[in-house]
């Protein structure tokens, strides 16, 4: 799960950044507008962590996932 969200962050740090970086206007709205951006960014974060929570659980509950753990590794045969 940590691997995930890690991952996740990464994700989600990169996005931004390109973000940032592609439109001046976003800048400006940075100085502008602090609050808003910074409730942008934390709302986006857990929208996205939510929904990769709910895909976890749902694979827990159907047995998704003990399925996926019982698939043997390819490159160790």
């Amino acid at each position: 799960m940590y691997k995930l969200i890690i991952i996740y962050e990464i994700a989600f740090v990169l996005f931004w950044n390109i973000l940032y970086q592609s439109n001046s206007g976003v800048e400006n709205w940075f100085e502008e507008k602090i609050l808003t951006a910074i409730f942008t960014i934390f709302s986006t974060m857990f929208l996205g962590f939510s929904i990769f929570y709910i895909i976890y659980i749902t694979l827990k509950i159907t047995g998704i996932s003990e399925k996926l753990k019982k698939i043997k590794d390819p490159r160790k045969t």
